[in-house]
């Protein structure tokens, strides 16, 4: 069980309240809206905090309700008998602060150990993020087909989520961005009318769903005689450099820097305006960030991406995103999608 695997790294309790952080400790999922929900675990026990209006399979644990009468922080207080708790980053204000005035000689801090058991992927889970990237390959292959002349973004896009349907695929893990010429210098352009053009550039970036664990890459192509061929030339280093950084040990910041390094010295470092990369897995985006800022070290079974990209206002972008896993000898790519070939 995840419960226990937290448990195991901890010394001090832990309070869950993200409900995907939940359903990814004890498989269920709560949609609870403005109502409280709070996983506390410690080295000893687990509990639930949950309201009486929402079923439930809970059995790591005790199961602990309330109701719409009650205040669910007063409930959960008694249970904290501790000098410190640790809390997760999505905790709402209003219920912090609540806490704090209820128990304020209690420490509170921000919990990193439950982002890390999450953040290493254990062997059913990476073959999971596999098959899902897999999937991406073969979808980006068809939507390559897609590509002609006087096809417009969101005629593209709206074939995207049907494309990954037909492959087996359980859904999308976010939105398709589908971006044409000078919009591709956007990095989360929305697909709208621009038509694709006989000299042009194109950048795609999806993602599904397999078995509840997402996939996301990015390929951009070139149509016809396109001034941006040098810079994909960069993008694409920079995203090798990076990969090629990646082995247990090794912090983020460092392989930010191996992609970052490459994109400055070829002169756009100023237009290189996002991480390099995320965490993913349950959810699209999870901890740990490849940023600049980012100390913390890999891990074997980490699974992130590494999507370098550079964006000239005014003349379009290039983006190049495969996922990797850390593994025992350095890094597994899970995106098989062909990057050397630019041209459309």
């Amino acid at each position: 069980m995840k419960t226990f695997e937290l448990q195991k790294s901890i010394q001090h309790p832990v309070l869950i309240t993200d409900p995907k952080m939940i359903h990814y400790f004890t498989g269920e999922s709560f949609h609870v809206a403005e109502r409280f929900i709070g996983l506390l675990v410690s080295p000893h026990f687990v509990h639930l905090f949950l309201n009486d209006l929402f079923p439930t399979q809970f059995s790591s644990g005790e199961l602990v309700r309330f109701n719409d009468a009650q205040d669910a922080i007063k409930v959960l207080a008694p249970y904290l008998k501790t000098d410190k708790l640790y809390v997760d980053r999505q905790m709402q204000a209003g219920f912090l602060l609540r806490l704090m005035k209820d128990l304020p000689l209690l420490a509170i801090e921000i919990d990193q150990q439950a982002d890390r058991v999450r953040a290493i992927k254990n062997a059913d889970e990476i073959e999971k993020m596999r098959k899902a990237s897999h999937l991406n390959d073969l979808a980006m292959r068809e939507v390559k087909k897609l590509m002609i002349p006087g096809v417009t973004e969101s005629q593209v896009a709206s074939q995207i989520e049907s494309i990954f349907m037909s492959l087996g695929a359980d859904a999308l893990s976010f939105a398709p961005i589908v971006a044409f010429g000078d919009n591709t210098a956007d990095p989360h352009a929305t697909p709208g009318n621009r038509v694709l053009k006989e000299v042009d550039s194109i950048i795609v970036d999806m993602g599904c769903k397999k078995d509840g664990y997402c996939s996301d890459m990015t390929r951009s192509f070139l149509v016809g005689d396109s001034p941006m061929k040098k810079i994909y030339e960069v993008v694409l280093k920079a995203n090798l450099a990076a990969i090629q950084a990646v082995k247990p040990g090794v912090p983020f910041k460092h392989i930010d820097q191996a992609a970052r390094d490459v994109i400055t010295q070829a002169g756009y470092g100023d237009y290189f305006i996002h991480r390099t990369g995320h965490g993913i897995g349950q959810d699209v985006h999870e901890p740990y960030d490849v940023s600049s800022v980012n100390e913390t070290l890999t891990q074997v079974g980490m699974i992130f991406s590494i999507e370098p990209g550079i964006y000239i206002p005014g003349l379009g972008g290039i983006r190049i995103e495969d996922l990797v896993c850390v593994t025992l000898d350095g890094v597994e790519v899970l995106n098989q999608d062909s990057k050397t070939q630019a041209q459309r």
